[in-house]
């Protein structure tokens, strides 16, 4: 739709009325939707600016100034109009006390009433100008942020693009979220509003030169104690953004860890470790607190600081003035302290642009630093080649000092089908990923000409539909599309979905199979027609029928593009043109004599079954008015009424001692008696100050309990949250409550209530004030009511749905930008980062324009409230210009001022307490979930075995039964196999045992005790699983081999020895895991370790040796067979080698067990399903048994 501003006439757009529309929406509809925000202007969208400025930022280094002068060049019409807005406002803001005074001392009985009409009307146009002009050179600055934060974010975003792969983990991509949700946000304030400081040293100074027009010298001494106290503010915020930018680095880990907690939370239940993963959170969090507490303490001071200045330096001011020998007049007491109310605005606002200033400077560094980060990216790229080929010479990698690669050559023709073999940890994948260029640490040369597609052992996928994902952002074509989805096999699989393939994949792909993620991500390199292809194992998750149509079709097809295919499998082998074995770093061709003694591989495994997963919830955007409720949820989370009770009365105190000093110095104007009339001042105002530090010392302690208690209400239901949560509900929504919402919930809302109890209260303290004195003034309350009622009404509506709605699309947003980081080299492989760029810019973009709407309506509110104000000081300037009292005259139209103002910031402080009410509606939401039980019956015994009894499974909403009717035994010290082909329910078993998901009938015994009646924590520490996909996890080597448990050196380092990872890892317990680099085979030698270590009486093997070659199958079971001979294992698996050494196989079919026995005599048995399952590798396996 078009942007309603721009077709709105003259007057709409000075009053904001063509947001009118919206506003009724708010007041009439549930909820504010994404087509109701305003698009973004013409001028603000992208345009050619952006690829200039893209430009600028690739270059090296990037540094603040260049970035700057291009965006003020660029925009230097708006800047110009912007600061030209901002010095009328404030000219406009310094007449209205010059008019205040000149009211009193013109203005009595004598006076012509044109000229009492004249000066009301005066004070009337100066409020309303002061008020149109701010309200208008805000919403210009704030409009020049879309522009300015999309250019940065873009520039983060394409720089990113060229890092990726070794550059990102889960916890380093918390770094560019921050960039993009914080540091962004502080350079554009002043980028966006570059006079801003000018404007306000200005009237800074301007109103010193009027406060010395007033009381002369005195002033000076004001301006004295004013330049001391904002001296030690500024130290003050100095040292509370050094220690904000330790938070934020505490942050980025803490994030980092439940980043990683719930991306692996299926893999941390499986091996029992959510203990070790949220008490690693909760204590970085405690970390986080420590400095948090420290910021919190800082912000007290300087809050103390700016509420007392403006009583510090009127006392010092007067002080001055009266011991000169001079008295107080009426007009200079009250003239004063309205030009000590101007100072006020500037002065409070001082701290926050000092801080401003620093963060700006803060994030500019940490911004360039990000854009001047190393590009691991070099250009292999030789157009002298033909198209297709492919030349490695005499390349060398390093992994840990030691060579991977050495001397490494190879020439690949184009069309050839080349097999890369070799043992666990040779160095396949490496060779892989430096022909696709996300590693240029080798020497040597690669060269290769064409486009290239690479397809990982994990292939990466978007968060988005099959059909998106295979065409990334190319043109439609029919029927290529139809011949990749037969190639790779997906007809049938698409047939299975409800949704076909507009189903959306989930996060990483992880709502499909593995098979399915691996035949997706072969499509689309198929798709887009790729000269060169390099495949990781490709065909690793597929079960044998459709391994070898995806094998026939997809990948042998001839005449078909350079494939270069890593795998074990002899069979996929035998259909190379040539096939190259890594031995000790180099390239070695095999013969065909060779290449017939390969150690025979079993076929690749079924893959999990096809099964459509849920499509993930949408997110709730809670609808009506803020739920009251939340208040007790508040107070229960920090269980101090008496400290709240205090800080209540103490803010009462605070008020009414400042309005007392006020009259009683009003009162006294005249007197030359220095001591009897400042000792009561002096008393008083020094009340005032003691309850503001009061309060904000409360205020501190408060605010850090309340920053513990909604974490760790919050992070223990989310950890024991039933799996079926987690299946639809994305990492991306979670992450957003742990960060921005509880962020607003635990730093902004306590401050903003108590600012809200003190305006209240000075507000009507005011009000009282003057209706006691002045009755007449108190019939114009009604209407300045009831206006003020139909504006926080309107306002309240449509700002709350808008929240909401901003709260919502924050989730997509983090989501696409961890996929981009994750996904960067696949993407800039395909040629396809302006496509994901392009997908990133879309939601990013919904957040501007939610933003803007947003800013839109606060703009129609102040310029509503500014009328209403101007109105209300005209209205009381009539009154006393036609009165009798002086005193009453005086205070009145002071307070007239001062309340007006006060009311606006009460109305918009009101509205965004609602607003960040929605941010702890959210945190209580997440800390009120359904949770697992935490409690249940004690182990009976220490290993009596499992008995599975008549065990049923029906998913929630399904009418098929995913196990049904189960039953099998596993002694003691016994191995069990479980096998079955796609859609058997070995998946489903496995959940059931280890407390994923509840049994729907039936039981699992241990000994003669249910599991049901175990808490799942407890359930959960009987196993030691080792799955497909290795768990680490951030920290120390040490830390990843014993997490639960105290271990010394000696047993660490015995464990390693056996697994063979002692030379590897001497001396580096403590290191980092990360600093070690592990490869795949290793990662999983480690785990082995760790269940060395671990005395936990179950061993789970689940697709334990997909990733290995047959040596490292046959080490793993050697291993743990030979080490923890006392456990009982459940081997389930898809190869049929590690199947020969159990004691019993269990070969389930559509969610029952079909049959069980002895693996060697049901391969003997051509009639067995477990024959018929292996077929074709049975003669190859009992002629290696016999």
């Amino acid at each position: 739709m078009d942007h309603p501003e721009i077709s709105a006439g003259w007057l709409s757009r000075l009053f904001y009325h063509w947001t009118g529309p919206l506003q009724r929406k708010g007041l009439t509809e549930p909820q504010v939707g994404l087509d109701d925000l305003y698009p973004l202007l013409p001028e603000d969208r992208r345009d050619g600016r952006a690829d200039a400025f893209l430009q600028l930022t690739a270059t090296q280094p990037v540094r603040p100034w260049p970035i700057t002068a291009f965006i003020w060049r660029h925009y230097k019409g708006r800047i110009g109009l912007l600061t030209l807005l901002q010095l009328l406002g404030m000219l406009a803001t310094l007449a209205s006390p010059w008019l205040l005074n000149h009211s009193m001392t013109q203005l009595g009985a004598g006076a012509p009433t044109e000229q009492k009409l004249l000066l009301a009307f005066a004070l009337f146009a100066s409020v309303l100008a002061a008020g149109m002009l701010a309200e208008h050179s805000l919403q210009l600055a704030l409009k020049m942020h879309v522009p300015i934060r999309r250019l940065l974010a873009e520039a983060l975003l394409a720089k990113v693009m060229k890092l990726g792969g070794k550059s990102f983990d889960d916890r380093a991509g918390g770094r560019v979220q921050n960039l993009i949700n914080r540091d962004v946000w502080d350079i554009t304030w002043i980028l966006a509003d570059p006079a801003m400081p000018l404007t306000m040293a200005l009237q800074l100074l301007g109103t010193i030169a009027l406060l010395v027009w007033q009381v002369g010298s005195a002033g000076l001494v004001g301006f004295a104690v004013l330049t001391l106290l904002l001296l030690i503010s500024t130290r003050v915020v100095r040292r509370m953004n050094q220690q904000e930018q330790q938070l934020k680095r505490q942050q980025d880990e803490r994030n980092g860890i439940l980043a990683e907690y719930i991306k692996k939370l299926r893999l941390v239940r499986q091996n029992g470790l959510g203990a070790f993963f949220t008490r690693a959170a909760n204590a970085k969090r405690q970390q986080e607190l420590g400095v948090l507490g420290r910021v919190l303490k800082l912000d007290a001071i300087n809050d103390s600081l700016m509420l007392s200045t403006p009583l510090l330096v009127t006392l010092a001011t007067f002080t001055t003035y009266l011991v000169s020998g001079q008295s107080l007049t009426l007009p200079q007491v009250f003239t004063t302290i309205a030009l000590f109310a101007v100072l006020r605005i500037p002065m409070m606002r001082l701290p926050y642009l000092i801080r401003t200033l620093i963060n700006f400077n803060t994030g500019f560094n940490r911004l360039c630093e990000f854009l001047n980060s190393p590009e691991q990216h070099r250009d292999l790229t030789d157009a002298s080649l033909p198209v297709g080929s492919l030349r490695v010479d005499a390349v060398t990698a390093l992994h840990q000092q030691k060579p991977v690669l050495q001397g490494a050559s190879l020439i690949i023709q184009p069309g050839e089908l080349v097999g890369i073999t070799g043992p666990t940890g040779s160095g396949k994948s490496c060779l892989l990923h430096l022909i696709a260029g996300f590693d240029d640490s080798f020497e040597g040369e690669i060269r290769r000409h064409g486009r290239v597609a690479h397809l990982g052992h994990k292939p990466w996928l978007m968060n988005d539909t099959i059909r998106n994902n295979i065409l990334f952002g190319q043109p439609w074509h029919g029927e290529r599309y139809r011949w990749v989805l037969g190639a790779c096999a997906l007809g049938a699989d698409l047939g299975l979905l409800s949704h076909g393939d507009q189903t959306l994949v989930g996060e990483l792909g992880t709502r499909l199979s593995g098979g399915q993620q691996q035949r997706v991500a072969l499509a689309r390199a198929l798709y887009a027609q790729a000269d060169i292809l390099l495949l990781d194992n490709p065909l690793s998750a597929l079960d044998p029928i459709v391994s070898a149509q995806v094998l026939e079709q997809g990948l042998a097809f001839k005449p078909g593009p350079t494939r270069l295919l890593v795998s074990h499998d002899p069979d996929v082998l035998a259909h190379c043109d040539r096939v190259i074995r890594i031995e000790q770093g180099r390239l070695v061709e095999l013969d065909a004599r060779q290449l017939a003694d390969l150690i025979q591989h079993p076929l690749p495994a079924p893959m999990v079954a096809p099964q459509e997963a849920e499509q993930f919830s949408e997110e709730k955007v809670v609808e009506g008015k803020v739920d009251w409720g939340l208040f007790g949820f508040m107070w229960q989370r920090l269980a101090a009424p008496g400290a709240i009770l205090i800080a209540l009365l103490l803010t009462l105190g605070q008020e009414g001692l400042r309005i007392a000093s006020d009259l009683w110095l009003g009162g006294k104007a005249g007197l030359t008696e220095v001591s009897s009339l400042l000792g009561i001042y002096v008393l008083l105002g020094a009340g005032s100050l003691v309850c503001i530090m009061v309060v904000r010392v409360i205020n501190y302690k408060l605010g850090l309990k309340l920053a513990w208690t909604l974490f760790d209400g919050m992070l223990s239901r989310i950890s024991r949250a039933p799996m079926a949560f987690f299946d639809k509900v994305p990492q991306g929504r979670i992450l957003n409550r742990f960060d921005r919402d509880l962020g607003e919930a635990q730093e902004i809302l306590l401050s903003m209530l108590m600012g809200l109890f003190g305006m209240l209260i000075s507000v009507l303290l005011q009000v009282v004030v003057i209706g006691v004195n002045m009755p007449l003034l108190l019939l114009i309350a009604p209407l300045v009511g009831w206006a003020l009622y139909v504006l926080q009404r309107r306002y309240r509506a449509v700002q709350l749905k808008l929240r909401r709605q901003a709260s919502v699309l924050r989730s997509p947003l983090y989501i696409s930008i961890s996929e981009t980081i994750r996904g960067a080299p696949a993407l800039r492989l395909a040629g396809a980062e302006r496509f994901a760029l392009d997908q990133v810019l879309l939601h990013y973009d919904n957040n501007l324009r939610s933003w803007y709407t947003t800013t839109s309506i606060n703009r129609w509110l102040g310029m509503h409230q500014t009328l209403l104000s101007a109105v209300l000081v005209g209205a009381v300037a009539l009154m006393v210009a036609f009165g009798n009292s002086s005193l009453l005259g005086a205070v009145a139209i002071t307070y007239a001022f001062t309340a007006s103002a006060m009311l606006n910031s009460l109305i918009r402080t009101f509205a965004e307490v609602e607003q960040v009410m929605n941010a702890v509606e959210r945190v209580r939401e997440y800390s009120e979930i359904e949770s697992e039980r935490q409690h249940g019956e004690a182990l009976a015994t220490s290993h009596p075995g499992v008995r599975f009894d008549n065990l049923g499974l029906r998913y929630p909403e399904a009418s098929q039964w995913a196990l049904h009717k189960v039953n099998f035994e596993l002694a003691p010290g016994e191995k069990v196999g479980v096998c079955g082909r796609t859609g058997a329910g070995k998946s489903s078993l496995l959940g059931v045992l280890q407390a994923m998901y509840p049994a729907s009938q039936g039981e699992i015994y241990y000994g003669d005790q249910p599991l049901s009646r175990l808490a799942p924590e407890a359930v959960r520490d009987l196993y030691d699983t080792v799955s497909q996909t290795p768990l680490t996890f951030f920290g120390s080597l040490r830390a990843n081999l014993a997490p639960l448990t105290e271990q010394d050196d000696e047993a660490l380092e015995l464990a390693l020895a056996r697994v063979g990872l002692a030379e590897r890892c001497a001396g580096r317990l403590d290191e980092d895991l990360d600093k070690l680099q592990l490869s795949a085979g290793e990662t999983q030698l480690l785990v082995i370790a760790r269940i060395l270590l671990s005395r936990r009486p179950l061993i789970v093997l689940d697709e334990a040796t997909s990733d290995l070659d047959h040596g490292g199958m046959r080490k793993m079971a050697e291993l743990l067979y030979r080490y923890r001979p006392e456990a009982s294992y459940l081997v389930i698996a898809h190869h049929l080698e590690p199947l020969l050494s159990v004691d019993k196989v269990v070969v389930m079919e559509a969610g029952t067990v079909v049959e069980q026995g002895s693996p060697v005599s049901l391969l003997a048995n051509s009639h067995s399903r477990f024959h018929q399952l292996f077929v074709g590798q049975v003669n190859r396996q009992v002629a290696q048994i016999n």
